[in-house]
């Protein structure tokens, strides 16, 4: 494998950055323009902050990992490199290499199956020595979080025949052979993958072989391995190294099965799961080594202490250590039982699915969760001093909260069992809260039919919740178990103020605590809260963002500490509702709250990040007309570097512009939209124009939208170039009434933008996907004012569709209608003309515009028959109608050859409406189902 790299100057750098065409030289985009097109992905900086790493990656092709030295200003860059991450200490660079896209194409082709496709190889990039060691045929690597920069990798299994010698390098203990008679039996096919482990200091690679599981140690001290023998003895080798040495030990070596093999933090225990079972349906006992006395014990099996009748350790649980390696915690479940032998043929067996109106969640939503209710397991700790099993969780309590080191008192767990059987109605979703002693596993029930989350403190000392009945914060006192209400008099609303759908609102968030748990923060529309949790000390408003209109949130930089630091700065995100600017800020809480704002404009922000051991964030900025590249600078924003120019190709290409614009509603509402012109937007020109809405849209104002193929509506992006306004409406909705809220909100935005002459009023289209596409059926049933639609996933009729399944959870689709997006805000029986009155099937014949529908027979969000109810009734009626389905996709199409199609489609749909271009083949002939995959129908009639 060859390294190829280049090293770049800022001063060729800058030259790219500056380049720019004059817009008379510039072009339109157009479908085949997508694969130039580029995304930054996977940013990463070392410890030390001295280096970047990223990809960046075409949407079809190969990509390529790219290091940036902070220092030099200089770049590396490594062919179809990805997924990398630094050493602890900044030594090396371990990323994935992958194999060439037109050599893993052309297998494809082959007929080659995934298993036998090219595989990956490892990058090692020495940054010290400046050199690059490459390993063929990689499956995984890992390396530690923290400490040591030493690393592993498995192989992908070789294409020989079964090893039937030793598997086992540095094993003493061999299994005899035990008769020549099994001598001559087929040798059992050998398993796990050869195991490389990597010194970069020295350059030494170590070899295991048959290594089914690995894993390092948190602090890097330590990696545990399993490594594995089928004989006529099937045995098991649990093996440990501990840096720098090149040497493992063994913890045991014997006959049996292990796997999840677990280090804790430090290095200093190791457990996992064992069985000597030989059955196929396996019974595991949890095992737990420590290094201080070398002591292997069984810490939990059948027979354990607290271990409920008829339970065994699961072996569908995940083991994981308190951080300060006092407990092990591990999951339970029910003695697996093995199949009975099957004694009938296919034609004599009865496969029924029995609906039960006492069943707690319908068959569809069994049936989708069978799998994991199969292996399912339960919480359960195991105290390693004293030595003591506790059963956390069950049936009734399956899921449990702690804090992040799991080293607090209690657990805090959640129960929506009770309530299973209204989740098919209820939009709400009640659970119950319980707080469980971690030491002896009993439970207190705290909260009954809550509406949204409760929180443990990590101390232990308090629970906080939101009450959605009375819009309060809440904490309880575990210690008195006293309800103390911490917002009840303050003039301020905690819930969603814009709420519009007949359910109840959620507050706005809860962000977490002080170390000593003496006061947590909370956000309301705009502002972060300080509270007291005891009640004694007053509310503190920390950002007063209210009277402008601008909120706050913070971001914790430091992913280790589970508590929010005071009398250090904090970073805010900032972001202003009335400009729609966005911008970052510092806030400290000490003796004095000190707020000071850093940066702001007219921008959307990605999350920063940190270098854990230094002071440089790197972070990504956007707006419509700017990629959101990569760039790195201090702690507060000060001289950025612009690290990346990802697409420079854009300066060749038409874009467009964006900006606000406020009208009022028919009902009177005060709305926001935003409205995007091409390019060179001359006043005295008329253009088409597209309207396409989903909810509210207005606050991303300044977000950017990379050309890409469709996955189910317009890119705005890509109609600007094209001479297209593109119009985004806000949308405002009254119970009931959700079609004719849509219609007051985008027919009265749409006559708003036609007072301008630039509108061509002639030649509007409306586009919408899912929730946007039902409106769009609605909208053309009650006005004609468009002269084309595109609807995608339509509901077309509430009352087949309000009794229907969502196939991708299996739920009933009830609760969307009753309390959720549909906001009818009752049942089918108790307000059956709501339903009729919102359901474009039953005025299928006001319909005059020409539309479009994509409807795809794997949706499992919108039942398909939607759209075939709808196109079938405007069929018969005459109406000019067209259906897309794409088979065996969903919702949103994901296959790129599907997302280019209706992006084709969708550009000779409008563009004949709108522009006046002629049809294509497949709108004026339709393509016939014996030409399926061989006629795309694209070309022009006429042409």
């Amino acid at each position: 494998m060859n390294l190829f790299y280049r090293i770049f100057s800022a001063i060729l750098l800058a030259a790219l950055f500056s380049f720019d065409l004059s817009a008379q030289d510039k072009k339109p985009l157009n479908h085949d323009d997508y694969d130039i097109w580029q995304s930054i992905n996977n940013t990463i900086i070392s410890d030390n902050g001295l280096y970047i790493s990223y990809e960046i990656n075409p949407q079809e092709g190969d990509g390529t990992l790219w290091i940036y030295d902070t220092e030099g200003s200089s770049y590396l860059d490594f062919e179809r490199g990805y997924e990398a991450a630094f050493s602890p200490g900044d030594e090396f660079l371990a990323f994935r290499i992958k194999a060439r896209f037109d050599s893993i194409r052309q297998a494809k082709l082959d007929g080659k199956k995934k298993d036998d496709l090219p595989k990956d190889s490892l990058g090692i990039y020495l940054i010290e020595k400046d050199s690059l060691v490459v390993v063929p045929d990689i499956k995984s690597f890992k390396l530690p979080e923290e400490g040591k920069a030493w690393m592993a990798w498995l192989l992908e299994k070789k294409q020989e025949l079964p090893d039937t010698t030793a598997s086992d390098t540095t094993a003493t203990e061999e299994t005899e052979e035990k008769s020549d008679k099994k001598k001559t039996k087929k040798p059992k096919k050998q398993e796990g993958n050869t195991m490389e482990v990597y010194h970069p200091g020295t350059g030494v690679i170590t070899s295991f072989d048959h290594v089914t599981e690995y894993d390092f140690s948190k602090n890097g001290q330590m990696l545990s391995f399993i490594t594995t023998k089928k004989d006529s003895i099937d045995s098991v080798f649990v093996h440990y190294m501990l840096y720098p040495g090149i040497q493992s030990r063994k913890i045991y070596a014997g006959p049996g099965y292990a796997k999840l093999l677990t280090p804790d933090e430090d290095g200093m225990q190791l457990a996992y799961l064992f069985t000597a079972d030989t059955a196929k349906v396996k019974v595991y006992d949890l095992k737990l080594w420590n290094m201080n006395n070398d002591k292997l014990i069984t810490a939990a099996d059948t027979s354990a202490v607290n271990m409920p009748d008829g339970w065994c350790v699961s072996e569908n649980g995940k083991l994981y250590f308190s951080g300060n390696g006092k407990r092990l915690f591990f999951g339970t479940a029910a003695i697996p039982q093995e199949e009975p032998e099957d004694t009938l043929t296919s034609d004599e067996k009865v496969s029924v699915d029995i609906w039960n109106w006492k069943d707690d969640r319908l068959q569809p939503m069994q049936l989708k969760q069978k799998d994991s209710d199969l292996k399912r397991s339960y919480l359960a700790v195991y105290h390693i001093p004293p030595g003591r099993m506790v059963q956390l969780a069950d049936e009734d309590v399956m899921n449990l909260r702690m804090d992040k080191k799991r080293q607090g008192p209690f657990a805090l767990g959640s129960s929506r069992k009770p309530y299973y059987k209204e989740m098919s109605w209820d939009a709400d979703g009640k659970q119950d809260y319980y707080l469980i002693n971690m030491d002896n596993g009993e439970r207190i029930l705290l909260l009954e039919k809550m509406l949204s989350g409760a929180y443990l403190s990590p101390l232990g000392r308090y629970v906080t919740y939101y009450d959605a009945l009375d819009s309060s914060w809440n904490s309880i006192l575990l210690k008195s178990g006293e309800h103390k209400k911490l917002t009840g008099e303050l003039p301020v609303c905690f819930s969603y103020e814009e709420y519009d759908m007949p359910s109840t609102p959620g507050p706005y968030g809860f962000k977490g605590w002080s170390k000593n748990e003496d006061w947590m923060l909370v956000y309301d529309r705009y502002d972060i809260w300080k509270f007291d949790p005891e009640g004694k000390n007053e509310p503190v408003n920390l950002t007063n963002g209210r009277a402008e209109k601008k909120q706050y949130r913070y971001y914790n930089l430091d992913p280790d500490i589970e508590y929010i630091p005071e009398n250090e700065n904090l970073l805010l995100r900032m972001f202003n509702e009335n400009s729609k600017d966005a911008g970052f800020c510092h806030l400290n809480i000490g003796k004095e709250v000190v707020l000071n704002e850093l940066m702001t404009g007219p921008y959307s922000y990605y999350i920063p990040k940190k270098a854990r051991d230094a002071d440089k964030l790197i972070w990504q900025r956007m707006n419509f007309t700017e990629y959101p590249d990569l760039y790195i600078s201090d702690m507060d924003f000060n001289d950025p570097v612009r690290v990346t120019d990802a697409n420079p190709q854009q300066n060749e290409y038409l874009w467009g512009s964006v900006e606000l614009v406020h009208w009022t509603s028919s009902d009177g509402d005060e709305l926001e939209g935003l409205l995007y012109k091409p390019e060179n937007f001359d006043p005295d020109s008329t253009y088409p124009m597209i309207v396409y809405f989903y909810e509210k849209y207005s606050n991303n104002l300044n977000r950017h939208y990379t050309p890409r193929p469709s996955r189910s509506t317009v890119n705005f992006t890509y109609y600007a170039s094209n001479g297209y306004l593109v119009f985004v409406p806000d949308i405002v909705y009254d119970e009931g009434f959700p079609g004719q809220s849509a219609y007051h909100s985008v027919v009265s935005g749409t006559l708003k933008l036609m007072e301008n002459p630039w509108v061509d009023g002639d030649h509007i289209g409306i586009q919408g996907q899912s929730w946007g596409g039902y409106q769009v059926a609605y909208l053309v049933t009650q006005t004609n004012m468009f002269a084309a639609a595109m609807a995608g996933a339509p509901v077309s009729n509430m009352t087949s569709a309000y009794g229907g399944i969502r196939w991708g959870s299996g739920m009933s689709r009830m609760f969307q209608y009753e309390g959720s997006q549909s906001r009818i805000g009752g049942t089918l029986w108790e307000r059956p003309w709501r339903y009729i009155e919102n359901s474009p099937v039953f005025f299928a014949d006001k319909v005059e515009t020409p539309l479009l529908m994509m409807h795809n027979d794997e949706d499992g969000a919108v039942p398909w028959y939607q759209g075939i109810e709808y196109f079938v009734a405007l069929r018969r009626l005459g109406k000019p109608v067209w259906l897309l389905t794409y088979n065996g996709a969903p919702h949103n199409l994901k296959r790129r050859a599907d997302c280019k199609d209706l992006s084709i489609r969708m550009q000779q749909f409008f563009d004949h409406y709108l522009k006046g271009a002629p049809a294509p083949v497949w709108m004026e002939y339709g393509i016939p189902a014996v030409e399926k995959g061989k006629e795309m129908g694209y070309e022009l009639v006429g042409e």
